[in-house]
């Protein structure tokens, strides 16, 4: 009786097309030389460069071309060329296979696609001197040997190494990195990424960051090596974006996340571009949440309410020490991220002159302002302001801000006492970004959960924590995901 196994392989097509049926089914030696061709493109593009100053620069800023498009080596000749190169080589030469720099899959000119070739990924996957020969010796009929051949040589991706490859800095991109490592580490994104997600081959978009992500996506995953990847093309795409983020300046974590979702949010075809009608796209409703500003009038008490999308919080950890100087009591000697929270959300007396009440003929009145979360969305970010700039000087706020693995946002909500399940409000931390150093001269890195455990993220560099290492972490950001999904608050 045949197993599984056997039934799989012996259901692979012998050649990826008729073309390369040809071509490997010509004597031994045409076949073992186009094999050994295959091997040594495959080979020669397989490590990434880990410098750029072999890179070339127009206008100040890199040549994308040279990173983002790419090149087709031939597998007759080794000639590398651009894409629109392979049909006037093919005309001149009559070579017609291709591999592509950056899949390293093969393409036939005579087909005009790629194709996949079992006996060709099978050299791929072997790194072994007797590949060839193996591969020449055995044919798939003998379903036993084949089964004792993949059972001996099979590698399976080690658990271990699944979710921690670090990420190359580029030249002060770490920036870019622990927003990154967030979003690869969140398993909402992985199911829309690594399933029916955006597609980059569908795309039609220029220097879309969502192509860039999905190929992060794709890399960071890939179990072909378990080491640190760089991720060079979401690199260029935000540089083409926005050119305050083009070059190698200090950047602002905090200030790239708002950049990125909104980004990921015009990268999908049903997307919206106002948020006052809400938008049915899968980033809007992952990231987005609503924010209501409440304003009484103290005279009348009419109140103006007003509704705005909120992608994240932005909480004052100084509000707590300004209240200690002004007198108040009962504030602990460290901030907490409950006490953040309920300073944002409490009742704030507007300065004299700032608010017109329509309920009082359009004159200046005092007024009282609340702040207070409508919608929440699945995935939670919170910064702890530790940057303040006046007219007279910028600093950074440093030392410990406590903060919970797991927080209830219900009291934060325009319906605090509402009698409803307080599970459905439940969220779990997810990733914290640290921020170490100075205003101008910082350094970002980010501890994030995998599975149980957490990993320490330092651009390549790759450790495992305790969640008591997390916890004493003097955090920028803080990442939080519903626990819940199925009974989310709307």
């Amino acid at each position: 009786m045949a197993s599984v196994l056997s039934i799989s392989l012996l259901s692979e097509a012998e050649y990826g097309c008729e073309h390369l049926a040809t071509q490997l089914g010509q004597d031994v030696s045409t076949a073992e030389q186009f094999k050994n061709a295959f091997l040594k493109a495959h080979n020669s593009l397989g490590h990434f460069p880990r410098s750029m100053e072999s890179s070339t620069k127009q206008n100040g800023r890199l040549k994308a071309k040279d990173f983002l498009k790419p090149k087709y080596t031939c597998l007759t000749c080794g000639e590398a060329m651009p894409m629109g190169g392979r049909k006037a080589h093919t005309e001149k030469t009559s070579h017609q296979f291709y591999m592509e720099s950056r899949a390293r899959t093969v393409y036939c000119q005579a087909c005009g696609d790629f194709v996949y070739d079992h006996g060709l990924e099978r050299l791929r996957c072997s790194t072994t001197e007797s590949a060839l020969q193996v591969a020449k010796k055995r044919r798939f009929s003998d379903s036993s040997a084949d089964e004792l051949y993949i059972r001996s040589n099979a590698s399976k991706r080690p658990c271990a190494k699944q979710g921690v490859r670090g990420l190359f800095n580029l030249g002060q991109t770490c920036y870019l990195n622990v927003i990154l490592q967030t979003l690869l580490h969140d398993p909402i994104l992985n199911t829309y990424f690594l399933g029916n997600g955006h597609q980059p081959h569908d795309c039609t978009a220029s220097d879309c960051v969502g192509c860039a992500v999905a190929e992060a996506f794709a890399d960071f995953n890939s179990s072909d090596k378990p080491e640190g990847f760089a991720a060079l093309n979401l690199l260029l795409a935000s540089w083409r974006a926005s050119s305050t983020l083009a070059g190698y300046q200090q950047q602002d974590a905090h200030e790239y996340y708002q950049f990125l979702v909104d980004k990921l949010h015009l990268s999908t075809e049903n997307h919206r571009e106002g948020h006052e009608k809400g938008c049915p796209c899968f980033f809007h409703k992952t990231f987005y949440g609503k924010l209501r500003s409440s304003v009484t009038c103290d005279k009348c008490g009419n109140v103006t309410r007003t509704d705005d999308p909120m992608v994240d919080l932005s909480l004052d950890v100084q509000v707590q020490a300004k209240k200690r100087a002004m007198g108040g009591t009962g504030v602990p000697s460290t901030p907490t991220l409950s006490g953040c929270l309920e300073s944002y959300t409490s009742p704030e007396k507007l300065m004299a002159g700032v608010y017109n009440c329509s309920h009082c003929g359009g004159t200046p009145q005092k007024a009282t302002k609340q702040l207070r979360i409508r919608k929440l969305p699945a995935i939670l970010c919170m910064q702890l302001k530790r940057f303040e700039h006046t007219f007279s000087v910028s600093e950074k706020l440093e030392g410990k801000i406590d903060f919970p693995l797991s927080i209830n946002m219900l009291p934060y909500t325009t319906s605090p006492q509402a009698k409803v399940d307080r599970s459905r409000f439940v969220y779990d931390l997810s990733s914290a970004v640290v921020h170490q150093g100075k205003l101008d001269a910082g350094h970002y890195y980010v501890y994030c959960r995998q599975g149980d455990d957490w990993v320490l993220f330092n651009d390549d560099k790759v450790t495992a924590v305790t969640e008591a290492e997390v916890l004493n972490a003097d955090a920028y950001l803080l990442f939080y995901n519903l626990r819940s999904l199925a009974s989310a608050p709307q």
